[in-house]
Order: C-alpha cells, then structure tokens, then sequence
C-alpha cells in the first residue's frame, strides 16, 4: 500500500480587527479537504493581522515555504489563493518555486489545484482588490477631514470627543501649554530653554517622557513639530506624508508628499493659537532654518570635530555635545540631554581637548604594530568596498528608473498628441510620473559622488607609525594632540579612518575629579598590550599630562 500523500496547511487574516477565529476556521476547512483528498497533514502555519501584500513579515508563511522547498510535503493547502499572497510578483515566486520542487498549490474555494492560468488570474484580482481598497480608505479618510474630523493621529492639546466619533476637542490645560509655547518662541526663548523650563515644572510631554527640542521643531518637508501643526489655527491637515511597502524589506516607509497634494479642511472650534501668531511663528521657523541658507541638510558632510557625534554621558547614555569656551579660548562639551532639557542626574563639562587627547593615545597604542593595522586595514576596506558596492546599486537603480520614466513620458505625451486614450488619465499618470522624476533627480543630487578610491595598507600603517611616533617625544597633550590632528588633516580620509575605529567614548569622573573614559571600538580582532584580553571597551584614566579639572566644571 502506498504512503498517503502530504500537506501543509496555512491560514492568514488581514488586520487586528478581524475575528481572530478566522484562523482556526480556515484550518478546519483545510484539515477536512486534505482528509477529502487523501492527505496526510504534516504541519499547520498562520499569519494573525498580517497583510497579503507582501510576504515578508509573516512568520508563518516563510516556515510553511522552507518546509515545502526542503521537500518534506506534496501540497499546501489553503483556503483561498489570496492568503498565501495578494501580490502578484511575491504568489509567482512562491507557484514557481513550488511547482518546482513538484509541490501544489491546493485552494479549497478557488476550486482546488492552482495552475499557472489560475494563479495569474488570481494573483491580478487579488493585488487589484487590495489596492481598491486602499483607495477606498484614502478616500474615506479624505471624507473625514472635509467633514471637519480627523483621520488618524492625535495632536497635544486635544482628545477624542466621546459624544462625536471622529471629531477632537480641546484640552484647556494642554491648550494653555501649546499658546505658550508658541508666545515663548515669538518672543525669542530657543525650544531648548523652552523644553527645560517645562520640564523643571514637571508638566507632562506628549507622548509622557520628557519635553524635547526635535517635539517642537519637526521636519519641515514633513510638516511634523507642534510649532509647524496648522490644526493650533484651526485647519486640520491630512496625507503629509504617503505609506509605501518597500518590495525589497517587506517595511512601510514614509515619503513627504508635495503641500499641493495635501487635504486641508477648516476647522475654527479647534483654533489654539491666533493665525496672526502662528503665522509669525512660522516666519521664524523658516527664517531660522537651514533652508534660508543654502546649506543642503541632507548632504553627508564629513564632520568638523574628530569625535563628533561618539562621546556619551555615562551618567544618562545621551549624547554630549560642544557647549561653547572658557576665557581661555578651550572648548567645552556637556551632557546635550541636561543643555536640552536638565534631565541628567549628574551632568559634568569635559574639555574637548583633553578627551580627544585620551582618546588619540588610546588608539597609539591600540594601532601600534603593522601587523596589527593590517589586520584592521583589511576589514575595514572590505566594509568600505561593501557601502561603495550599496551606493552604486542604489544610483544605478534610480538612473535606470529614469531613463524608464523618460520613455514612458515620451510615449504618453506621443499618446496625447494623436488623440490617442483618456487625456484626463494620461495627464493624471503624466504628472504622477513628473513628481516621481523630480524625487529620483533630487535623491541623486544628494548622494554622493560613486567612488573606487580605497585606502592602501600602507597608507594606513604610516599614519599609525605617525601616531605612535608623535606620543614617543612630545611630552605636552596639546602639542601631541595638534601634531595628531594635522596628519588626520594631511591625509583626508583617514581622518574617516580614526573615527570609524572608535564606536564611543563614555565619560564620567573618579572620587577625586579626574576624568575617566570608557572608550568602546570597533577593533574586536584586536588584542590589548600584547594580546592578554580582547578589546571592546578600554577604560582609562586621565593622565597627569592631562590637565587636572577645573572647579565649577
């Protein structure tokens, strides 16, 4: 007698909303059909409030596939075709793939075995109804703000009224807070003087923390901050930004969308904020802002200070950043969460100098012998080979994107000219693929230049011999450090080289005041002062040749 064939069940529904019964209920159905068919149930996988639209994310789906890729079934069954994918490129991969290694595809409701007709057809339906409904939801949304409610999110200041689904009410407390903080910025106080103030008097944050500058300033491209929210005047605004799956990840990013393509709606009973003020505010804002002075923000400026960006507060993990000079002229770095917002239950002042003479030292000896260097230079080259490799797939994708989007408005507007098809639905996928042009240039005008240029070994071990060199006959951390500095100046890049060794360096003080580091690397194949322990984190002291801290700091 032969063995009974196998199966593998699976069952998906949507959204959290749904009956989570629904799984079990399509398991029963499939159990009864594999018994109908003369299959032996092997496995059964779920995905609960997963989406079809694509096959990433779902646990479930991708334990059912590696089964059935390592041949231990004959067939998955499922209830309907559109739970195993909504996609029409994620349910060809997988029909391919199967019916590959000799496994079907069984859709109880779709009438049984899936073939390649079917599994188009179904697939096209499928992604259609999907996207239908997502426009349906847009739309319903976009009812919503015309209406004068909200559709989705909640601003400070307000709280879902219970007596009117949809539509929000003012908190007259929080209210008070939102005027202030608009007067306070009109009248000049930073958003970092701001936030501390409102911190110092234990008024609740938003989302229940603690107050924060970036909460009040935002993206102004996103029209995100509470200083930049227009519902404060009494318009509410909806879709600033568009939710799109990347194909590749599986994960929903979002992309700002132009002011011209936003729903506003007036809505006077929610006004915080007199529109003469928010306006004025919004003045400053923009005044105020990078925008106004032809810097690129999103250019990868290589950064100013050796360290900046890696030095940390051990006592509240945050960031520490430059905070001005004493009368000498020596700069100063402190705790950015106590400047920003006095949260720091010990904040202390390093001078900059001292720590980055630490720091230089610490890598002197770290990087003391070629063999060592070049042990590091390699795995570093290849990690800078493997970016560089990213940058050009990204650069290429997005040329090749255009030179389609090129073609296919030289064929819609040929199209326009004849006469040829719906002139409002080609003017309509005309403009579409006009902003999506405009993106991709403007995504390519911010990255950087592609680049084979590498860093010998060599090169890499001259400047650590450099290093060492200057620690061995200056006796002075300034002389040392400003000797160190020139040649991470002199050699350009390694100047990126250095930093990249260094992950962090976390400062705290001993009982008797000195500063202490703790500095972690990225140097794990290293060994320490002759290979006695593995390197990770170093923690050291300063040393006398450090000058000792000042009172006060």
């Amino acid at each position: 007698m032969s063995e009974p064939r196998r199966a593998i069940l699976y069952a998906r529904y949507s959204t959290d909303l749904q009956n989570e019964k629904s799984v079990d209920d399509q398991l029963a159905l499939c159990r009864a059909y594999a018994k109908r068919e003369g299959y032996k149930v092997m496995g059964e996988y779920h995905d609960a409030a997963k989406s079809g639209a694509s096959i990433r994310g779902r646990d479930g789906l991708q334990d059912l596939l590696a089964v059935a890729y390592s041949g231990k079934c004959d067939a998955v069954i499922a209830e309907a075709q559109d739970r195993i994918s909504r996609d029409m490129e994620d349910m060809a991969h997988i029909y391919k793939r199967l019916t590959h290694r000799g496994v079907k595809i069984l859709a109880v409701h779709d009438g049984g075995e899936v073939s390649t007709a079917m599994m188009g057809l179904k697939a096209m339906v499928a992604q259609e109804f999907r996207e239908a409904n997502a426009k349906k939801v847009k739309r319903g949304m976009e009812g919503l703000i015309e209406r004068g409610k909200t559709a989705g999110g909640r601003a400070y200041g307000y709280t879902p009224d219970p007596a009117n689904r949809g539509v929000p009410m003012i908190v007259p407390e929080q209210a008070e807070i939102v005027l202030r903080i608009f007067q306070e910025y009109h009248d000049g106080k930073s958003p970092k003087a701001i936030c501390r103030e409102l911190n110092a008097e234990g008024i609740d944050a938003p989302r229940g923390k603690l107050w924060a500058p970036s909460a009040l300033y935002g993206f102004a491209s996103r029209g995100t901050g509470m200083l930049r929210n227009p519902i404060y005047k009494g318009i509410i605004v909806w879709g600033k930004v568009t939710m799109l799956k990347d194909p590749d990840t599986g994960k929903r990013i979002s992309r700002p969308k132009p002011k011209s393509e936003r729903i506003s709606a007036d809505a006077p009973e929610l006004e915080i904020v007199p529109p003469a003020l928010f306006d004025a505010v919004q003045a400053q804002l923009e005044a105020r802002s990078m925008a106004g002075t032809g810097k690129n923000v999103g250019a990868q400026n290589r950064p100013k200070l050796l360290l900046s960006g890696l030095i940390k507060c051990a006592a509240c993990g945050s960031g520490m950043a430059v905070a001005g000079n004493d009368k000498s002229g020596r700069r100063r770095v402190r705790c950015s969460a106590h400047t920003n917002s006095g949260a720091c239950p010990n904040p202390q002042t390093f001078y900059l100098g001292d720590v980055e003479a630490l720091v230089i030292d610490t890598l002197a000896d770290e990087l003391a012998t070629e063999a060592q260097v070049n042990r590091y230079a390699r795995a570093w080259l290849e990690g800078r080979h493997k970016e560089a490799a990213k940058d050009i797939a990204r650069r290429a994708k997005a040329e090749t994107r255009l030179k389609a989007i090129g073609k296919e408005l030289e064929r819609i507007t040929t199209m326009m000219i004849k006469g040829l098809g719906d002139e409002q639905a080609l003017d309509a996928a005309s403009k579409e693929l006009g902003v999506e042009r405009d993106r991709l240039k403007a995504d390519l005008d911010k990255q950087p230049p592609a680049s084979n240029i590498v860093i010998h070994p060599t090169a890499v071990a001259a400047f650590a011999k450099s290093l060492a060199t200057s620690r061995d006959y200056l006796h002075s951390a300034k002389a040392k450090l400003e000797l160190t500095l020139q040649n991470l100046r002199d050699r350009g890049d390694l100047h990126q080289l250095v930093r990249e060794v260094v992950a962090s360096v976390t400062l705290s003080r001993d009982k008797d005041g000195r500063m202490c580091a703790e500095i972690t690397t990225k140097l794990d194949h290293f060994t320490v002062k002759g290979g006695q322990q593995p390197l990770g984190a170093v923690a050291m002291v300063a040393e006398e040749g450090l000058e000792p801290p000042t009172r006060g700091l």
